[in-house]
């Protein structure tokens, strides 16, 4: 098995999202805190193209159709067409915070602090391009789309889940089972519910209503520290296998785990990254997984290692789910 590398010329400041194309294995886009966002070709690991249009951070990156969307700190939505040039597809009144793309209709949802979540036709010009806006309760952390479903975590711990095709109300409302924040909430690839992480070293697998299985949460990303106390850290990053539906967290602790969520047994734990685990992506056929290794500062300002993106190949087996015993 072929070793994992390092991407060359990563961001010079903290990556805030890795995202696979949803078909070309080799195509990765990166957002991050330079205000800059980065296409790589990750087989031959190299750069391929660059965009510096946004005046402040960016927070989330996600591919169309034949194009990119970013946004972030400056409250833009920006399309970067043909990965050649950029046009603003629209704005928020506060950060955009996430991002997620529906191709069934061409639409961009975004979420912001604003208390807002917005949708955009990627192809329209101007004004026009909004075409829908709901309220929320709270700022929106993090959003996760599949098929017609759109997971939405709140900052009061809420989770809502919509159906893309008639966004008028949540078709469920649920409060996360994690007694603290969500740092990310990802759906499942059978859309039967979601995997979502906190800022207290937990996960929860939470299925929707109608399915037939259990809700449960465990510990993770936490090291042994003095006087029978955990060092916890915060679990920053999700990713489904696309083929064998098993996931991996990425945690400040600098560690990524892969999880069999039927089994509710940890597969494997890959250690040794330099620091945090701030974003995590499989590619399209899970052959590759990109990590990015990115100081998220829980511990403050503090000298850390540079801003690193890693590709791991993955084998057929070593992310399939263990056989269950008799």
């Amino acid at each position: 098995m072929s070793k994992q590398f390092e991407l060359l010329q990563p961001p010079s400041d903290g990556i805030s999202k890795l995202r696979f194309h949803p078909t070309d294995d080799t195509k990765l886009l990166v957002s991050s805190w330079d205000q800059q966002v980065r296409l790589y070709d990750a087989q031959q690991n190299q750069l391929v193209a660059s965009h510096h249009d946004h005046r402040a951070a960016v927070l989330d990156t996600v591919f169309g159709s034949n194009r990119a969307f970013s946004g972030g700190l400056d409250r833009r939505v920006l399309a970067w067409e043909n990965y050649s040039h950029t046009r603003e597809i629209g704005c928020h009144d506060g950060e955009i915070s996430a991002l997620e793309y529906v191709s069934s209709g061409n639409m961009l949802l975004s979420g912001s602090w604003d208390c807002t979540l917005r949708a955009w036709d990627s192809r329209a010009q101007g004004g026009a391009a909004q075409i829908a806006k709901l309220d929320v309760e709270e700022r929106i952390y993090s959003m996760s789309a599949r098929e017609t479903l759109l997971a939405v975590a709140l900052a009061g711990r809420k989770i809502l889940i919509y159906d893309t095709r008639k966004f008028d109300a949540p078709i469920e409302v649920r409060e996360s089972s994690l007694k603290f924040p969500t740092r990310c909430v990802k759906l499942m690839p059978s859309s039967l519910g979601f995997v979502c992480s906190s800022v207290e070293g937990r996960v929860s697998v939470e299925y929707l209503n109608g399915a037939t299985k259990s809700n449960y949460a465990f510990k993770c990303h936490r090291q042994p520290a003095e006087d029978n106390v955990d060092l916890v850290y915060p679990v920053n990053a999700v990713a489904f296998h696309p083929v064998h539906h098993t996931f991996v967290t990425g945690g400040s602790d600098g560690a990524v785990s892969l999880w069999d969520p039927d089994n509710k047994k940890r597969l494997k734990h890959y250690q040794g990254y330099p620091t945090s685990i701030s974003a995590l992506d499989f590619n399209a056929s899970g052959n590759m997984l990109a990590v990015a290794s990115s100081y998220t500062y829980e511990e403050g300002e503090k000298d850390h290692p540079p801003d690193s993106i890693w590709i791991k190949p993955m084998t057929e087996n070593e992310a399939r789910p263990k056989a269950k015993k008799n």
